[in-house]
């Protein structure tokens, strides 16, 4: 049974629905490992969809590769002609998270956006490696530009998304792109609230009054990233030295996120080094707020505010 959490004095205004989400949240049953929190998030997962469950055609395939196959749901809004497509990572610590718990992100990405949506089902740590996982992010992205025909996707507006350790792979993803022979550039990337400094120790997280994302869950989750090789033995996303030949990002920040100070950080250091980026700092929101879109109409509105910039970004390309 869920423990009961106490209210704090300084609980912060949340936007509507968000509440509801939390409670959903600190629902879910208790479970002795984390293999049982993995089944635990895949057998719950409908609990966030309350009354405004997108139908959506989706369906399971997988990436073939050698040794391995990289699972991924991908979800068709229908509509005439070549739609815009998203590779999407989701979040969940790199430990936690799948297509299955995060279909609504997928789903809803998909409505708004009137996208091909490909979710990915990456490898989690502890029982691989951040490149491992990494790897098959890179893998998806490149399945999509080569797939875009039969998906019936653009192959001029093929974009990169992810929330939480979803955007450090997204981003990372574009960087090993960009710098690939023959491998097709995403078109833009969308960042919502993304673990891309993925440093435990900032005082920053300290003042945040996210109800979910504690200071000591950040430091565990990045404490997993480091065990397990964070990106290659180099630096976190945020540090490295040189972000330029990025395509357009934009960035979606949470009022109320501890890793709010590190989406200023990242804005900064892309527009310094003349990437274009936009910024929106949601308000009311939390970390992983995405998942709450089946409950709360502001959630369903910051992903629609989110990808109309999507035709705008892609105009800088050729600016």
């Amino acid at each position: 049974m869920a423990t009961a959490q106490p209210v704090r004095s300084d609980a912060p205004h949340l936007a509507e629905g968000i509440a509801r989400y939390v409670e959903l949240f600190r629902a879910q049953p208790a479970a002795a490992d984390l293999s049982g929190m993995r089944l635990n998030g895949d057998l719950t997962a409908g609990r966030f969809n309350g009354p405004h469950e997108r139908h959506i055609r989706r369906f399971d395939t997988a990436i073939a590769l050698p040794g391995r196959e990289v699972p991924v749901r991908v979800f068709d809004p229908g509509g005439q002609g070549e739609r815009p497509a998203i590779c999407y990572f989701h979040g969940g610590g790199f430990a936690l998270g799948s297509i299955e718990s995060f279909d609504i992100v997928a789903s809803e990405l998909a409505h708004a956006a009137g996208a091909i949506v490909v979710s990915v089902e990456y490898r989690r740590l502890p029982e691989n490696t951040y490149s491992a996982a990494q790897a098959d992010c890179d893998e998806a992205f490149a399945w999509v530009c080569r797939n875009a025909g039969l998906l019936g996707a653009d192959p001029d507006a093929l974009f990169l998304a992810g929330d939480s350790v979803g955007a450090l792979f997204a981003l990372v993803s574009a960087a090993n792109a960009c710098d690939a022979d023959g491998q097709k550039a995403p078109s833009a990337l969308l960042l919502f609230y993304g673990a891309i400094a993925m440093d435990g120790g900032d005082p920053a997280y300290r003042g945040a009054l996210d109800p979910l994302l504690t200071p000591d869950r950040i430091e565990n989750y990045t404490r997993l990233f480091r065990e397990c090789g964070g990106p290659d033995g180099g630096p976190a996303p945020v540090d490295r030295s040189d972000l330029s030949g990025l395509p357009p990002i934009h960035i979606v920040a949470a009022e109320h996120d501890p890793l709010l100070h590190d989406a200023r950080r990242l804005e900064q250091k892309l527009a310094a080094a003349s990437v274009p980026v936009t910024f929106r700092i949601a308000p009311g929101m939390i970390h992983g707020f995405l998942r709450a879109a089946g409950v709360s109409p502001a959630v369903r509105e910051e992903v629609r505010l989110a990808v109309q910039t999507m035709p705008a970004l892609t105009s800088q390309i050729s600016a």
